[in-house]
């Protein structure tokens, strides 16, 4: 499943390879920490393991528990992994200018403080001791940094057996089986370029952008691609996607992920039986379990939005690029505060439901070659003996 201890262990090993040359064993006792789980060790001991001595984080250590739950919605445990590992990185790359670790400390702090509001006001840049300009410039470059990090936290489960395991866990809550997880569409606030409002239109009637995002039955986000205008439809950003292909070619195996009714026609993309085809009583009880898991977006999207408040509106945008690249550090960021269970910001509010785009065909619709297997799969799971 997405951010298995594999991944985390891998994760903690870059860490600790860049970090590496300043770094001395000191007794049994450290190493032994060091083989415990990392994200246990982390929440045990409020900071990732190992972390040089001769690095004491100050300005973190300075700032107390309140501040950091209101400036960056997120816990000191979680916030110590997010500045340990950026700080690997940007000592990693060799083309990237000298960083002192104070000052990329404030910048990585003053960029997840962004995140959190949307906005950087100077009360919040001078405690951190970043000037403004500096604070903006941390935003864009550090950005770009957490959206390439998603391989390492944003991943889809491609063995056999993490497959088989996503999808018991989702059986386990609806009945339904050979579910890996469940396909939405994020959409965030813009205003568009001119000329261009009429493609940002989406369903509820506000000019946005759209991300397709993947997700597992605890809200683990497991694929986040294609940024389209908030009025594209759903299916076509589906069949043009990365994931999408992968489906269509049987890579992912014989399992679904579950969609909306405006998937229609969207080769493993379980939905709703439609109101003309609910005939049965196990349509009926089919459509009551995929609502149960589906309602599931309005949570994780909702969660999304309100720990990072720059995604409930970006203001005017003028490349989808940059507007892709912040949906993607935020969704790593989700991920992570998700490992280390950081609690939500007291003004959480669910997602509302996007109501699916009307599509028109001026000819016959396109086959759904899965509905005869969607078909068999109702009758054989939700089918009653009640019902003969």
């Amino acid at each position: 499943m997405s951010l298995a201890g594999a991944l985390w262990f891998a994760v903690q090993d870059d860490l600790f390879s860049a970090c590496n040359d300043t770094i001395t064993p000191t007794s049994s006792n450290s190493i032994a920490t060091q083989d415990k789980h990392p994200v246990q060790s982390s929440i045990s001991t409020g900071f990732s393991e190992p972390t040089p001595a001769s690095e004491t984080h100050t300005l973190l250590d300075r700032l107390d528990d309140r501040f950091l739950s209101q400036c960056f919605h997120l816990n000191r445990q979680c916030l110590r992994f997010i500045v340990d590992f950026i700080q690997a990185r940007l000592k990693k790359d060799v083309f990237a200018a000298s960083h002192n670790l104070s000052s990329s400390e404030a910048k990585i702090l003053a960029t997840l403080s962004f995140y959190a509001h949307g906005s950087l006001p100077c009360k919040v840049t001078d405690r951190l001791g970043i000037d403004q300009t500096s604070a903006g410039e941390a935003v864009k470059s550090l950005t770009k940094l957490l959206s390439d990090m998603s391989p390492d936290f944003i991943t889809f489960p491609f063995s056999y057996n993490d497959r088989m395991g996503a999808a018991q866990a989702f059986k386990n809550i609806s009945g339904i089986p050979h579910v890996v997880g469940v396909l939405g569409y994020l959409h965030v606030k813009v205003t568009p370029p001119p000329g261009e409002e009429y493609m940002y239109v989406n369903t509820l009637g506000y000019h946005s952008v759209m991300m397709q995002v993947i997700f597992d039955v605890d809200g683990n986000l497991l694929s986040v691609e294609q940024c389209w205008p908030g009025g594209t439809p759903e299916d076509s950003v589906w069949a043009s996607s990365d994931i999408g292909k992968q489906f269509s070619t049987f890579r992912h195996g014989h399992t679904w992920v579950l969609g909306g009714r405006g998937m229609f026609g969207g080769g493993h993309v379980l939905t709703p039986v439609d109101t003309s085809r609910l005939k049965t009583n196990a349509a009926q009880r089919f459509n009551k379990a995929h609502m149960q898991v589906y309602s599931r977006m309005q949570q994780v999207f909702g969660s999304l939005k309100s720990r990072f408040q720059c995604l409930r509106d970006f203001g005017s945008i003028h490349t989808l690029e940059s507007v892709a690249c912040t949906i993607t550090a935020c969704c790593v960021l989700h991920n992570i505060s998700k490992k280390f269970s950081v609690q939500l910001p007291w003004d959480f509010t669910v997602e509302p439901m996007h109501p699916p785009s009307e599509v028109i065909y001026t000819a016959e619709p396109p086959y759904n070659y899965m509905q005869e297997t969607k078909d068999e799969m109702i009758g054989m799971f939700f089918a009653s003996a009640e019902d003969d």
